[in-house]
């Protein structure tokens, strides 16, 4: 930076002072065992839960807890107050200080411990506990009872359990009690809320001033400040109904999926990448997130959308897309594949309990609130949840499967297959004629049916049959059979005999795609062979449902092949084969492209042994006269497959599931993969569902459309309570459950229990609308009320439980970063498609950095467009608070830390929107048609030039009004006004630039300094 550059930094930094404070972070002394027990976040609960407590059950309790025959060293490690107290040498734990901790010394063979004595624990338990002192020895609330008695559990009653907690109670129909004031409420939600407050003495704040309600709605609803002509429209609305004119505009506006759609990416992980070393991409995930924009803006109900996340795939009459037509339901099932993934895992079935675990985990956060991921290695220790429970829902994740699914606008890819097929039909009778050249490389099938064998039969497929019985197919291209005597195909205008008995995906045309899936199977064999043909084709082997080695076959090498030979031989899959033997698996032959593929068989193979050699194609010609006859009719049919396959499109793909066989799970006892229990059925919680419910029969695939049905059921007292609480949550800053993922008892207790049944109820019987639902929400007394109150109010009630006032609410980073964008006139409200490429600083490094960086300002885009690569986060997104791709999180973190302050007076991004918004200050305050350039910058004129030497003290007064009602959506007061004027003037007097320079930078600065005040920041 210049000289003159610091002179000007240092002035506007003063400004800033007047803007800006910053609340720096308060350093504790050490816990004692008798300090108050800290209150850690659901995250922090959750690791421990999953993480610590199984460990220590399984590693420490023999020794070191009430239930070991003779305590060890006098330490128990059973509760938090115990750990911190200590043993025969004092304290196991300092919080927040594994380094000065005798555990992490202990586990880590130091001088003086070396635990457990036996030997030394792996590197991830490791990892694990010494990152559990690291965040603070998270530990939930416990009493001096829990405390002093047995680390095990003293028994699971799940009755008891669901009987004891409100969460499992059926949903009521509460009836609001009386109130005094009976001109305030305007709904049913005033009357929960006023007759709370009316009990405890308390009536709640005054109504907001119409400013205040409409930046409110406007950063609610859509994520964007209000332009000042919308504010000043509803300042002159002076009709009782002005403002739900404004929410039902809102409502309406393509805007609110925009926004809304990213609270709900919190919830299911979303990113497009899957992080660990290298940061793979999540192939089409963006078309998941669109779909989820284009859900909300149609009011999708909200049971229908579950339905569709959890098994959109299998619906009979999915939701189409209004206008293109498309299959809308099956690309919810992208949310299941999410997750982050490791490649080249040593052990792939731990790598896929982990994944399943995720699953379930997010499945079970965001549609029922409750903590499933605890009872993975025990019985839940505090809520109604077996771990037969959850095995029971890992065996409709592991039935499963990922697919890259082709949607087909319009229908014209499956009207096109009809119409080939009829067309095919017609060739039967020519077909007949066995000697008629056949497909390059191609032989009759009986040929095939008496070719030599491996050395040892064990026969996997030979696609003899009238249908593809025991196997998937999904996609146009392999049709609903195999080959048959007769069939034929077209390629390169030609007609083509096909030799019956195969998989083949071009028997209607090489222009449609698709797949082919076997059922699971357990490797016996170190080799598989196939007899195959085929171009710009694919096979994978699916082991565990382990998908990366595409990406890095490391420890997978065979795993998958390319097929590029019109020749049917013999391909042998092996390569680390061998090193699976006994994992489940599945077959997967791909026909992506233009290309086709046949595969007429599939062996195992043992160890040594080779499949035969390949018998001739040759055969002789046919008689002249039989060529004749049939060459007029294929002819005509190569010219009417020809003219269909120009009609046919290219198929959207997207992310998705579709399903295999059935697969009931074993329970892992102490959540190892190596120690396997009972098998559980498929079937939904026992807490929710009848006791006596038929397990899912194990020949109806996943079964995931029961467990959806199950999930959306008016009996599941959890499903509508969890939406409406997180709807409550966006809208107050505060569920009326404030712990919206948990619902369980870890979890808080409702305020307004009976106000949560009563939304709960209201969006049932209004057809799980959101909309309808948010609307209800916003047109009550209690959203508009101020966020200031008497201190008498916040004395009585200093958490704000009673809601006798609105939360003050901070916006997240992407509302931030939007409404820069928006002031400074470069926000591109283009809607969906591909990710604009994540903006890499210097400072972000490390394996599977992309090549490329986006742009600085991700091209005008809105947040939610942005690139989602789990290593590389945009650093303004994590300073305020983005949450980590890795679970449900569906309430943020809102800190507010010096770094927040830092990114926002020197991330490049803000500095450059600070200067677009003062360059449209220069035209539009003083009503000035705007003229941008090709980069999005006015033009300047020589006239402009010289309107701004010297500026009229009425101009700046009207220029820096105009920059306070479109930050803040109100004018600035006389006294806002002249510091705003000696700030421009004093940094104009610094810069020794052109007069047009000199002011625009003036103006820069306090355009800057207006992006760090708390009122830009916080939505009050």
């Amino acid at each position: 930076m210049s000289q003159v550059g610091n002179q000007c930094h240092g002035q506007w930094l003063r400004m800033i002072a007047l803007f800006v404070a910053c609340s720096l972070p308060v350093i504790a002394d050490a816990e004692s065992p008798t300090s108050p027990s800290p209150v850690f976040s659901d995250e922090l609960l959750e690791f421990f839960e999953k993480e610590v407590r199984p460990l220590l059950d399984k590693r420490c309790y023999e020794c070191h807890s009430a239930r070991a025959k003779k305590l060890q060293g006098g330490l128990r490690l059973d509760s938090r107050a115990a750990v911190l107290e200590g043993g025969d040498t004092g304290p196991a734990v300092v919080p927040g200080k594994p380094k000065r901790s005798l555990l992490v010394d202990a586990i880590n063979y130091g001088e003086l411990y070396q635990m457990p004595p036996r030997s030394k624990l792996p590197k991830k338990e490791i990892a694990a506990l010494t990152k559990w002192i690291e965040l603070g020895a998270p530990w939930p609330k416990e009493n001096a009872a829990v405390a002093k008695s047995s680390g095990d559990s003293s028994g699971f009653d799940l009755a008891e359990r669901r009987a004891a907690h409100w969460a499992w109670q059926p949903i009521e129909r509460p009836t609001p009690s009386a109130v005094k004031n009976l001109s305030w409420p305007a709904d049913d939600i005033d009357r929960f809320i006023l007759a709370k407050l009316e009990l405890k003495g308390l009536a709640p704040a005054e109504a907001a001033d119409k400013r205040t309600l409409i930046r409110r709605a406007f950063f609610d609803l859509v994520g964007l400040p209000p332009t000042p002509e919308a504010v000043d429209r509803f300042l002159g609305d002076e009709s009782p109904r002005a403002f739900e004119r404004v929410v039902d505009e809102l409502l309406a506006s393509p805007r609110f999926g925009e926004r809304w759609a990213r609270h709900w990416l919190d919830l299911i992980r979303y990113a497009e990448t899957y992080g660990h070393e290298f940061d793979y991409p999540i192939e089409h995930a963006w078309q998941y997130r669109d779909y989820v924009v284009r859900a909300l803006n149609a009011d999708v109900p909200y049971d229908q959308f579950t339905i569709e996340h959890i098994a959109g795939d299998l619906l009979s009459e999915p939701r189409l897309h209004p206008t293109e037509k498309f299959n809308e339901s099956v690309i919810g099932t992208g949310f299941w594949w999410f997750g982050e993934q490791v490649h080249a895992p040593v052990d792939v079935y731990d790598h896929e309990a982990d994944r399943v675990d995720n699953q379930i985990d997010v499945l079970g956060k965001t549609f029922l609130g409750l903590t499933l991921g605890c009872a993975r290695c025990h019985d839940h220790k505090f809520d109604a949840i077996s771990t037969a429970d959850v095995y029971s829902l890992w065996g409709f994740a592991k039935s499963t499967r990922l697919q890259m699914a082709s949607l087909d606008p319009h229908g014209r890819i499956a009207a096109a297959a009809r119409e080939i097929d009829a067309i095919q039909r017609d060739l039967t009778s020519v077909g007949n004629a066995r000697s008629l050249p056949a497909v390059a490389g191609g032989v009759p099938s009986a040929e095939l049916t008496n070719h030599p064998r491996p050395l040892h039969d064990k026969a996997f497929a030979d696609f003899d049959g009238d249908d593809f019985t025991g196997w998937f197919v999904t996609g146009e291209a392999f049709g609903d059979r195999p080959t048959r005597g007769g069939d034929w195909t077209s390629r390169d205008g030609k007609m083509h005999w096909l030799p019956a008995g195969s998989a083949h995906s071009g028997r209607l045309s090489h222009k449609f795609t698709g797949a082919l899936r076997s059922k699971n199977f357990t490797i016996k064999e170190p080799q598989i062979a196939y007899r195959i043909a085929g171009k710009d084709a694919q096979v994978r082997l699916i082991i565990q449902g382990y998908r990366m080695d595409t990406f890095n076959p490391l420890l997978f090498s065979g795993g998958s092949f390319k097929v590029d030979h019109e020749d049917l031989k013999w391909h042998v899959q092996a390569g680390d084969l061998r090193n699976h033997l006994g994992k489940r698996a599945y077959i997967e032959i791909l026909d992506d492209g233009d290309g086709w593929v046949a595969v007429d068989e599939i062996r195992f193979v043992e160890a040594g042994s080779e499949p035969p050699e390949d018998a001739s194609s040759s055969q002789e010609a046919a008689p002249a006269h039989e060529l004749a006859r049939a060459s007029e009719k294929l002819t005509a049919a190569a010219a009417k497959i020809a003219a269909v396959e120009k009609t046919i499109p290219t198929p959207m793909r997207v992310l998705a599931a579709t399903d295999g066989d059935g697969f009931d799970d074993r329970i892992h006892i102490r959540g190892n993969t190596k120690t396997l229990g009972d098998v559980t059925p498929r079937r939904f919680l026992t807490a929710i569902a009848d006791d006596q419910q038929l397990a899912i029969p194990p020949d109806a695939g996943s079964g995931r459309l029961q467990l959806a049905q199950y999930v959306v059921s008016r009996d599941n007292p959890l499903f509508a309570r969890v939406l409406a609480n997180r709807i409550w949550q966006h809208l107050f800053g505060r569920g009326i459950v404030a712990t919206v993922d948990n619902f369980g008892v870890l979890g808080d207790r409702p305020s307004h229990s009976e106000l949560l049944d009563h939304l709960a109820t209201r969006f049932i019987d209004e057809g799980y609308s959101i909309k309808r639902l948010i609307r209800a929400m916003m047109l009550s007394r209690t959203y508009q009320i101020a966020s200031r109150a008497s201190a008498k109010l916040d004395e009585a009630d200093p958490n704000n439980l009673l809601i006798h006032r609105q939360n003050l609410k901070r916006l997240e980073g992407e509302a931030l970063r939007d409404a820069m964008l928006s002031l400074s006139g470069r926000l591109d409200l283009t809607m969906y498609g591909p990710p604009v490429r994540t903006y890499l600083t210097p400072f972000m490094f490390g394996r599977g950095r992309p090549n490329q960086s986006g742009p600085l300002d991700g091209a005008g885009r809105r947040s939610i467009y942005l690139e989602v690569r789990r290593n590389f986060l945009s650093p303004m997104m994590l300073a305020f608070d983005t949450p980590l791709p890795a679970s449900t999180v569906g309430r943020r973190n809102v800190s507010n830390v010096p770094a927040q302050s830092l990114i926002l007076m020197n991330d490049p991004f803000v500095a450059e929107q600070a200067r677009r918004w003062a360059e449209r200050s220069l035209f539009s305050a003083s009503g000035e048609r705007e003229s941008p350039d090709s980069a999005g910058l006015r033009v300047t004129s020589k006239e402009e030039v010289q309107r701004t030497k010297d500026e009229s003290g009425d101009e700046v007064r009207h220029r820096i009004e105009w920059l306070y009602r479109e930050a803040f959506a109100r004018p600035p007061s006389d006294k806002e006004v002249d510091i705003a004027a000696e700030f421009v003037k004093q940094q104009a007097a610094e810069y020794g630039e052109s007069p047009w320079r000199r002011s625009l930078a003036a103006w820069t600065d306090l355009c800057h300094t207006l992006f760090n005040a708390k009122e830009f920041v916080f939505m009050d």
